[in-house]
């Protein structure tokens, strides 16, 4: 490309081939800068996760003035609380001194403030109990069989692992992302016994097999929220492409790993409509369902009208921060909504909207990045600003969606994928267990026990449903 414009300045004819080139040259220019400032984005002006900024140098990573690492001045510090007194197993009283360590005097008794009260918690030397049932056989000759004793509660039949420490695999595996192997370490030199990897596996199948029916509510529950933030991210299944999907609210999370990430999916996990809210990003799959309740996340269109203000064009430039400056004195306005009273929060909103809406139909935009947002902030209009008059419905962006959606990010990249569609089952299933306790600020690790047990024994499944 650079060879089209080696030119020998001393043999140019005229002056109106030096402009024909000049202009060649200009137009080139403009498009090397606007390819440089695609190359440049990142997480704050494009759909760039914020992961990918570690590629940054350390320096570039974080802005001058930013706060330091580590405990910051005049924040009020925090003390370990000491744990409830039926969380205390044993109570050992040492005898008071009688003498003083340092000059041996008699030391007399003091107040009961005095009183020193240290918790220790401290594994076993031996964490797990090892028991040996023997079941003595006993022929029936009319029914022509054997008998055996029936095992105790609690005791699963053929199993060598109990419910808690099932329950602790499936924990270790789903919410650590630890691997088989990494199991298989941990039960030989913690636990002190040695099990196989395929043993473990098997282990898992069992406590996906268990989860089934808490997430099968969960998904029958789902269609019938009021609102819904949904969001995808990659996945991968034996190297192939795969993705999960994610409809969560404040207080429940549905994953779901689909081979596809087309608006199919919604309409197979909500139905062919869905008469809620919907927050979301501009994906097209949720700009094509059939939702009249629709507000997109302005988190991301906020970052691709960033974008904007790094284009060489100077309309551009102009455009787009013009267009920031409606949104940065919305959402002014938006985190000072319950300071003032609501007519007048609503007044001004629509005052910018019309503001905005003045600037987007008298802007002259010819071609690129800024025309393509003009018409897409034109076309979503009525989806955009939903949240201003029914908070208690919509939200202004998907941070709750890729919040809660950066816990199995973080699982895949340690597991990287899956390898079957049980694999994928178990993700899908243990991975909406424990977004959903977290949100509930209820124990994941007692979830999935209750749900072993509820197999195991016919006691009843745990819900992952609201209260």
């Amino acid at each position: 490309m650079a060879g089209e414009f080696e030119i020998d300045v001393d043999s140019i004819p005229d002056l109106e081939t030096a402009k024909s080139i000049i202009r060649l040259l200009v137009q080139r220019i403009r498009e090397l800068e606007e390819r440089v400032a695609r190359l440049e984005r990142n997480s704050s002006n494009s759909f760039k996760p914020p992961s990918s900024d570690i590629t940054k140098p350390k320096h570039e990573q974080r802005c001058p003035g930013e706060r330091k690492i580590g405990g910051q001045a005049k924040h009020p510090g925090k003390q370990r609380q000491m744990l409830p007194a039926d969380k205390v197993d044993d109570t050992k009283n040492l005898p008071a001194l009688e003498d003083c360590p340092d000059c041996s005097h008699k030391l007399e008794p003091g107040k009961d403030s005095d009183e020193i009260v240290q918790q220790t918690v401290e594994l076993k030397e031996k964490p797990i109990e090892v028991i040996e049932y023997h079941r003595p056989g006993r022929w029936c000759n009319r029914c022509g069989k054997m008998h055996y004793p029936t095992l105790p509660p609690g005791v699963i039949e053929g199993e060598l692992f109990g419910p808690r420490l099932q329950a602790l695999m499936a924990y270790m595996k789903g919410n650590l992302g630890a691997s088989y192997t990494e199991l298989t370490q941990f039960c030989n030199e913690v636990l002190g016994i040695t099990v196989s990897r395929c043993m473990l596996c098997r282990v898992i199948a069992r406590a996906s097999q268990a989860l089934a029916i808490p997430y099968a509510e969960l998904e029958a529950h789902i269609p019938k929220e009021n609102a819904l933030n949904i969001d995808e991210s990659g996945w991968y299944d034996s190297g192939k492409r795969y993705w999960v999907w994610l409809f969560c609210t404040p207080l429940v999370a549905l994953f779901s790993i689909q081979r596809s990430r087309g608006c199919q999916v919604l309409k197979e996990i909500l139905g062919e409509t869905f008469s809620g809210a919907i927050i979301s990003d501009f994906y097209s799959a949720y700009t094509c369902y059939a939702s009249l309740k629709q507000q997109f996340c302005l988190a991301h269109l906020i970052r691709d009208i960033k974008f904007l203000t790094m284009l060489p064009d100077p309309v551009s430039v102009e455009f787009g921060k013009e267009v920031l400056r409606c949104f940065q004195l919305l959402f002014e306005h938006w985190h000072a909504r319950d300071k003032i009273p609501k007519e007048i929060f609503l007044r001004r909103c629509d005052k910018i909207q019309r503001r905005l809406f003045t600037l987007l139909t008298k802007a002259s935009l010819q071609k690129g990045a800024a025309l393509t947002m003009k018409k897409r902030l034109i076309k979503h209009w009525p989806s955009l600003f939903r949240f201003v008059k029914q908070p208690e419905l919509f939200q202004p962006t998907n941070n709750l969606a890729e919040q809660t959606m950066r816990f199995i990010v973080r699982i895949r990249r340690q597991t990287q994928g899956t390898r079957s569609e049980w694999g994928r089952l178990w993700c899908g299933r243990v991975s909406s267990v424990i977004a959903t306790c977290k949100k509930q600020n209820r124990s994941a690790w007692t979830f999935i026990l209750q749900a072993i047990q509820a197999k195991n024994f016919g006691s009843n499944y745990p819900s992952l449903l609201p209260t």
